[in-house]
């Protein structure tokens, strides 16, 4: 029983694995993901900056003008208070901008060296370390009518999609090999892959 077991767990590890040399061209395109963002965002914060010196400079005016009694109280305390939230929401937006590239980028990466390990795992004959990299990596394992089923993340889920359409078409999906090459192919389906989890992290980034 317990091999019974263990062969399904593998089946449905390889299923959601994704290829090393599949893997190796997503973690390659995460980098160039990580440099544009990281890019993105310093533009982005360069010019938060800049609009919080002028707000800090019309805070400052503001002052000068209550001070030299060239502007009523009840005026300044209008002005003053717009001023602030303004303040405050430009800190909040450049707090944001800071925590959003690792927010996405971080557990993108994190899927694909796990997806690349299922592949790993699933050729192997440790259930223990099966076991324990199922409870991150995939939820809610069930044993029905000597059946195992695990629940997978949307990205996985549509990577094994993304094989079982290819197994069925005349191109086959290929062995983990480091040494693979790329064909035009593969490099459309891992593009689309990558797409896809991209989105799911940017909008699940928890």
């Amino acid at each position: 029983m317990e091999d019974v077991l263990a062969l399904q767990v593998k089946e449905q590890l390889q299923s959601v694995a994704l290829p090393e040399a599949w893997a190796d061209y997503m973690l390659k395109k995460v980098e160039v993901f990580e440099h544009e963002e990281t890019h993105a965002s310093g533009n982005r914060l360069g010019q938060m900056k800049e609009d919080l010196k002028t707000l800090e400079a019309k805070l400052d005016a503001l002052v000068d003008l209550y001070l030299n009694h060239d502007i009523e109280r009840d005026i300044y305390l209008t002005k003053k208070g717009a001023l602030m939230r303004q303040r405050s929401s430009l800190q909040a937006k450049s707090s944001s901008v800071r925590a959003e590239r690792k927010n996405w980028v971080e557990p993108l990466r994190k899927w694909i060296l796990d997806s690349k390990h299922a592949g790993f795992l699933a050729t192997s004959e440790n259930l223990h370390e099966m076991r324990d990299f199922l409870r991150s990596f995939g939820t809610n394992p069930a044993l029905k009518e000597k059946t195992i089923s695990i629940l997978f993340c949307p990205p996985s889920v549509f990577t094994r999609a993304r094989k079982t359409e290819l197994t069925f078409s005349p191109y086959s999906a290929p062995s983990a090999r480091p040494d693979f090459l790329l064909t035009p192919l593969e490099v459309a389906e891992c593009d689309l892959i990558i797409s896809f989890a991209r989105t799911y992290f940017q909008q699940n980034p928890d």
